[in-house]
């Protein structure tokens, strides 16, 4: 079997899953942190995203949408872009809101 995570044409991948995801993702993980929710929610968050980026890539670009190395390589993704907007979130509410313990 020889699947790859970018089905149909690269450009759509990185248009879909890494930019369009990647801001979704950004922005939900900047949301979890300035509510000060705890960083395990991300994975909460993301499976959503990682759903939706598939279904966007099946509705307007007709590729397959149960293609679970795709949804895999989407979520890790996802989790990625999170963490990262998450820990500078955070670290910013922390560094504004308790500056004594820098």
């Amino acid at each position: 079997m020889n699947e790859s995570f970018i089905l149909g044409d690269p450009r759509v991948f990185i248009g879909v899953t890494l930019l369009l995801g990647g801001l979704a993702s950004f922005a939900a993980g900047r949301a979890v942190a300035s509510t000060w929710r705890p960083l395990w929610l991300l994975p909460l968050y993301g499976l959503p995203l990682a759903f939706a980026m598939r279904f966007l890539h099946w509705a307007l670009f007709g590729e397959p949408l149960a293609a679970p190395v795709a949804v895999l390589i989407a979520y890790a993704w996802t989790l990625a872009v999170q963490g990262l907007a998450w820990r500078a979130a955070h670290g910013g509410l922390v560094k504004r809101q308790y500056p004594w313990l820098i």
